[in-house]
């Protein structure tokens, strides 16, 4: 029993891990398309991104730049493309038009040329980019890529200074806190952010060992934790990976006795953000119970 839950709640952690791309990972597979698509005489020119923030557009067209130029592209310098720009009047908050990408791209003497715009869907962006042969006039690559939210990402739109902080929610679990028995726990809990990856908060569980037959105990913990955020698929600050430490009381109510043992343990999970609604697979260990699997889900704001 203790394998298959452990062998579970790894199996969502890494589901949730690996589910997003930040915009870093996505530049490398446009790289290699845009590679793989051209030959080693080919001269590229690579142009401003139609973007809702000219950092994110700059930032692409220089990342893309850096990494064809790796992978062994001739590629047209900016000092050159800024001059093209200012005798065609190309503005930057207008989606560039194929004639008008051709027309740059011979006055630089380039054989192809690299454009295309980011639009904001579904909290993920899309970025369209079109690769454009200038003998032909035709498409050599058009394509779509799509990247999640991230701490890089919304800096660059101008929004990183604003994130959740302060999260409640709910959870469920199952722990064991003796070699016999099991038992079924829910509680509440609340966290705070002090910083991009560490907040501190509390918890209470309360739990009732269902398959005691000989006697009838409940125990309440009060506790206190400390979250570490130690990565982020996603680049949210407050999400992601985690550990945790926790310390407090469990309170245990056995028949009519009341007993209050020091509660101290650590554990971890990940915290999977949907704007500002989340949930989390979570495992827990220490004394005086042994280990606890749960999930929890709660708001942010």
């Amino acid at each position: 029993m203790k394998k298959k839950l452990l062998a579970f709640t790894f199996s969502l952690l890494c589901s949730f891990g690996f589910a997003q791309e930040k915009i870093d990972s996505i530049m490398l597979k446009v790289a290699d398309d845009v590679t793989s698509k051209c030959n080693s005489k080919t001269i590229l020119c690579i142009l401003d991104f139609n973007s809702p923030s000219k950092d994110l557009s700059e930032y692409i067209q220089t990342e893309l730049t850096s990494q064809v130029t790796e992978n062994g592209m001739k590629v047209v310098t900016r000092s050159n493309m800024n001059k093209v720009d200012t005798e065609l009047n190309y503005q930057l908050s207008g989606f560039i038009s194929d004639e008008t990408a051709l027309s740059i791209c011979k006055r630089l003497g380039a054989n192809a040329i690299v454009f295309g715009q980011i639009k904001e869907l579904d909290n993920k962006y899309n970025l369209q980019v079109r690769l454009l042969d200038v003998e032909t006039a035709s498409y050599i690559l058009f394509k779509t890529y799509v990247f999640s939210r991230s701490s890089k990402s919304e800096q660059l739109l101008g929004r990183a200074a604003n994130y959740y902080k302060t999260s409640i929610g709910i959870c469920a679990e199952v722990n064991k806190n003796s070699i016999s028995y099991v038992a079924p726990a829910a509680g509440i809990y609340f966290d705070y952010s002090f910083f991009r990856k560490i907040s501190l908060g509390g918890k209470l569980i309360a739990s009732y060992d269902a398959f005691e037959k000989e006697n009838t105990v409940y125990s309440l913990e009060p506790l206190a934790a400390l979250r570490v955020y130690l990565v982020s698929p996603g680049g949210e600050p407050s999400t992601g990976f985690y550990i945790e430490g926790t310390g407090g009381a469990d309170i245990i109510f056995s028949n009519e006795n009341v007993y209050t043992v020091f509660d101290a343990g650590g554990g971890f999970g990940f915290r999977k953000e949907f704007d500002s609604f989340y949930i989390e697979p979570m495992v827990r260990f220490g004394y005086p119970y042994i280990f606890a699997v749960g999930f929890g889900t709660g708001l942010r704001f």
